[in-house]
């Protein structure tokens, strides 16, 4: 078997020193077009692969980006990670992906166990225990050791970095208010995520929306999930005692759960009940009727927070113009509700 051509013999066969060889293979602008397309058509006629590891140890980088979600059972999160790897492959990255679990312990130890030379940053959605902990010394502390942290949906302003967001506040507004636009009268608000940075960005969208409709005879009412068996003892007892007639929860599957206790109730969707939920999901698409509900752009978010992630690791200062972008979401409307678009 023929010995694997190397960067010095490929420099030998195009008469071109190894740095230019080794610009042209990486789309140097130091490197005419010609002699580009020169040295890949010799790389491509032998064959060569390039010797990453020995690339990344003189570089001293791993080319891994260390993301970490709350759930990955959440179909949000499952097209967040899609979009995050999509992205990565593309620039010569892999991912290596902790579950944190809504857990402030395992969020840390994830942390900790990949700083110590597994990756070269983070992508990372806060979990409910540390927004409940407000202990952020783990994510600094990353940053302090040149390691980029990038928090996307959950985020903190506790920490200094790239962000990451959906229009939070705008959806859950704007959603609201088609739904008393639409004739609705008591609308409620369900979430399972009270204690994230999007669930209260989704209640004060939800607020406002009822506050600027000046309708007295419409009042804020929000039902915390905190157990959905228990939960749907204290629903049952609530829909008994008071009249709804529209429902915005801040996830598909509390949206969805929601939506059979009402119909449980032998209330009509959407026509005594119109409901709509974050994230479009498989479960939203064949639920009976199917949820109308806010796209997250999981997938879009994914690749947009791995791109910024890439070009601050691409940066010889970690440390500077720090930027927040955010990923518009759309309604998309099924039978769940009565609103129009």
């Amino acid at each position: 078997m023929s010995n694997p051509i190397t960067l010095k013999k490929l420099a030998n066969l195009s008469n071109f020193s190894i740095s230019t060889v080794s610009k042209a293979l990486a789309d140097s602008p130091e490197i005419s077009s010609k002699t580009k397309e020169k040295v890949k058509k010799l790389a491509k006629l032998y064959n060569y692969t390039p010797n990453l590891l020995a690339k990344n140890l003189k570089e001293r980088k791993t080319r891994t980006i260390g993301v970490i979600i709350p759930n990955i059972l959440a179909h949000f999160f499952a097209k967040v990670l899609v979009g995050i790897e999509k992205e990565a492959v593309k620039h010569g990255y892999n991912i290596i992906t902790c579950i944190s679990d809504e857990s402030y312990e395992k969020e840390v130890k994830s942390i900790q166990m990949l700083a110590s030379g597994s990756v070269d940053g983070f992508i990372i959605s806060v979990s409910k225990g540390t927004y409940l902990n407000k202990n952020y010394e783990h994510l600094t502390a990353a940053i302090a050791k040149n390691l980029p942290v990038l928090l996307f949906d959950r985020i903190t302003d506790k920490v200094t970095c790239d962000k990451v967001v959906i229009n939070d506040f705008e959806s859950s507004y704007n959603a609201t208010k088609k739904m008393i636009d639409s004739g609705c009268k008591n609308v409620i608000f369900v979430s399972p995520i009270n204690n994230t940075s999007v669930g209260v960005e989704r209640v004060r969208g939800y607020h406002k929306a009822l506050e600027d409709c000046q309708m007295p005879t419409i009042s804020a009412e929000i039902l915390i999930i905190e157990d959905y068996k228990k939960f749907s003892n204290s629903f049952n007892t609530y829909i008994e005692n008071n009249k709804i007639d529209g429902v915005l929860a801040a996830d598909e599957l509390s949206a969805i759960y929601t939506m059979n206790l009402v119909i449980g109730k032998g209330l009509k969707v959407p026509e005594d009940v119109s409901i709509i939920g974050f994230t479009d999901g498989i479960l939203s698409e064949n639920s009976n009727p199917p949820l109308t509900t806010i796209d997250q752009h999981g997938i879009e978010l994914g690749e947009v927070a791995t791109k910024k992630m890439i070009e601050r690791l691409q940066k010889e200062d970690y440390t500077k113009d720090y930027e927040t972008i955010t990923v518009n979401t759309t309604l998309i409307k099924r039978g769940s509700s009565a609103i129009n678009l």
